[in-house]
């Protein structure tokens, strides 16, 4: 799939991650934000159901045959030929308690790795793009990754997820800051890796993410010229990975906190 039609793709899905923040926002207004437990500090609200049903619907409308999978609603794996992959509310916890830190994350695979994202937000009203071979925008101006180049001028975002020991978040938190750089972790792996991209980070890093938080924003990050580890690689569409997308000054360093 050349460059071309990874830009048409993208132009036709932006507006649909557009919308589908302004819905969820909708939804949340009229009391669609309570939420429900898939399990420790794993939140779901209606709106995000309702919402990945309308990112299927169109989707599915607009590329007929090709397999899409949801965080919510899963749906088929496949490394062969285009993948479309779902996040309708990354943030939800933020989401459900009326913050603004979330977003809605449409990402595109295609043979098994990551090409194409497009990533909504509702507050500040922001879309940000990006395809294999066409650039990365926000609000359709071109975006560039921090040329930090070091650690003593550098603020990173460090993930944590239950899915590893609490007490290696910690001693990576320790590590990153050991390194001189200021710490955050704010419940959106998507908008961390965004961010990055943006230059408004100069990294995150996690111990496990998702496919789904992060498909779209690699692709974003990678044409903003992001340092990014290979987190498209082995079984990361089911099982997912640790990732590194950084500032590319400060990549290789970061990652090698993972690889420890």
């Amino acid at each position: 799939m050349n460059a071309a039609e990874l830009r048409r793709r993208l132009d036709t899905v932006a507006p649909i991650a557009r919308d589908a923040a302004v819905l969820a926002q909708r939804m949340r207004e009229n009391g669609m934000a309570a939420t429900k437990m898939k399990g420790a500090q794993d939140f779901l609200t209606e709106a995000d159901g309702a919402t990945e049903h309308y990112l299927r619907e169109k989707v599915g409308r607009l590329f007929p045959g090709e397999p899409i999978f949801g965080e919510e609603a899963g749906g088929t794996l496949s490394a062969d030929g285009p993948l479309w992959i779902l996040d309708p509310i990354d943030g939800t916890s933020n989401f459900a308690r009326g913050g603004a830190r979330w977003c809605v994350s449409i990402g595109m695979a295609l043979d098994g790795r990551a090409v194409l994202g497009a990533i909504g937000r509702h507050a500040p009203e922001e879309i940000v793009l990006g395809a294999t071979g066409c650039g990365a925008t926000l609000n359709g101006k071109p975006v560039r990754a921090a040329d930090t180049p070091d650690f003593s001028r550098a603020t990173i975002e460090v993930g944590w997820s239950l899915r590893r020991p609490p007490e290696a978040f910690i001693a990576l938190a320790g590590e990153v800051m050991a390194l001189g750089a200021g710490v955050r972790s704010s419940g959106s792996g998507t908008l961390g890796l965004i961010e990055t991209a943006l230059g408004r980070l100069d990294g995150y890093l996690e111990l496990h993410i998702n496919s789904w938080d992060t498909c779209g924003a690699l692709a974003i990050a990678r044409e903003a010229g992001c340092w990014t580890s290979d987190f498209d690689s082995g079984d990361w569409l089911a099982s997912g990975n640790a990732v590194c997308i950084a500032a590319p000054a400060l990549g290789p360093r970061l990652n090698a906190l993972l690889e420890a």
